[in-house]
C-alpha cells in the first residue's frame, strides 16, 4: 500500500501538504516489479508513476531493435511526456532489478495538479525536458537510419504484403523492390531471385529467405519468439489494448504474466 510518506519522497509532489498526500496515497496504486516486467509498455495510454525502489530502465524500439535510453531511480517519475501532452507513452519503463512503483491515473494527477499548479508546472518541464535536445526523444525521432532489410515482392501480391505489414508493425525500416522498379538488378544488389520465389527478404548482413513465414522474419531480425522464463502465472494471448491492460495489472499483484502475440503488441481501442 502507499502511504504518506512514499509520496513525500517524489520531489515533484513535494509542495503536497499532509492531508494532500494522505489522499493521493490512496488513489495511487502500488506496483511492484521483477526485473525484465514493465510498469509501462511503449504505446500504453497516459498515467504518472513514482519510482519507489529499485531502478527502472527507459527502453524504445528504434527499426524494431530494443534501444536503451536511461533509467530512473527512486524519486523519478515516469509519464511525464504523455500526462503532459495527451499522447501514448512513447517509451517503455522496465524493471532492471526488483522494484516498485506507484501509479497514478490521469483523473487523479489532474486533480491534484489543478489545486497545486506547481505540480503541473515541474511535471511540465521534465516533459520538455524529456523532448528536447539531440538526445531527447525529439532528437531520436529524427534520427535515421538505414534500412535493415530488402523486400523483393510484386505489388498486388498477397504474400508481399502480409510481410511488409509484419515488418510495419514491428517498426523495421525497411525497402521495397517492385517488379517495374527502376535499376531492379542494382537495387538488389545482383541476380533477382525466380519470380515463384516472391517475396524474398534480404538482410543487411546478407541473409536471404524466399517466401518466409513470420516466426522466421522474426528470427532472423532478433525478436522475440520464445518465452524467458520456464513457467508463468498468467498467459494472455493477444496484445492489443486489452491484453497489455491486463498484462500490467496482473504483473502489478506478482504474477509472473506472458503475453503472446501473432503479429506485434497494439491496437486500436473500439
Amino acid at each position: 500500500m502507499v502511504t504518506a510518506e512514499d509520496i513525500a519522497r517524489v520531489p515533484v509532489f513535494a509542495s503536497l501538504d499532509g492531508a494532500e498526500r494522505e489522499h493521493l496515497a490512496r488513489a495511487a496504486g502500488d506496483i511492484s516489479l521483477l526485473p525484465g516486467e514493465f510498469a509501462a509498455h511503449e504505446g500504453d495510454e497516459p498515467a504518472v508513476f513514482g519510482v519507489l525502489g529499485g531502478r527502472i530502465e527507459v527502453v524504445k524500439l528504434v527499426d524494431g531493435i530494443e534501444r536503451l535510453l536511461g533509467e530512473r531511480l527512486p524519486g523519478a517519475i515516469l509519464g511525464e511526456v504523455p500526462i503532459t501532452f495527451g499522447a501514448l507513452f512513447p517509451v517503455g519503463f522496465r524493471a532492471a532489478e526488483r522494484s516498485r512503483v506507484m501509479r497514478i491515473e490521469p483523473r487523479d494527477y489532474h486533480a491534484i495538479a489543478a489545486v497545486k499548479p506547481a505540480v503541473a508546472a515541474e511535471v511540465g518541464r521534465l516533459a520538455a525536458h524529456r523532448m528536447s535536445g539531440s538526445r531527447g526523444l525529439s532528437g531520436i525521432a529524427a534520427e535515421t537510419s538505414p534500412p535493415r532489410a530488402v523486400v523483393l515482392g510484386g505489388r498486388w501480391d498477397p504474400a508481399s504484403a502480409e510481410l511488409r505489414r509484419f515488418l510495419d508493425r514491428n517498426q523495421i525500416r525497411f525497402k521495397w523492390l517492385t517488379p517495374d522498379a527502376a535499376d531492379l538488378t542494382v537495387e538488389w544488389g545482383g541476380p533477382l531471385p525466380a519470380e515463384a520465389d516472391w517475396p524474398v527478404i534480404r538482410l543487411v548482413d546478407g541473409k536471404t529467405v524466399a517466401r518466409p513465414q513470420p516466426r522466421r522474419v522474426a528470427e532472423l531480425l532478433g525478436l522475440d519468439t520464445e518465452p524467458r522464463a520456464a513457467e508463468y502465472d498468467v498467459v494472455i494471448v493477444g496484445a492489443g489494448p486489452a491484453g497489455l491492460a491486463a498484462a500490467v495489472y496482473g504483473a502489478s499483484e506478482g504474477l509472473r504474466t506472458l503475453v503472446v502475440e501473432r503479429e506485434a503488441p497494439g491496437g486500436h481501442v473500439h
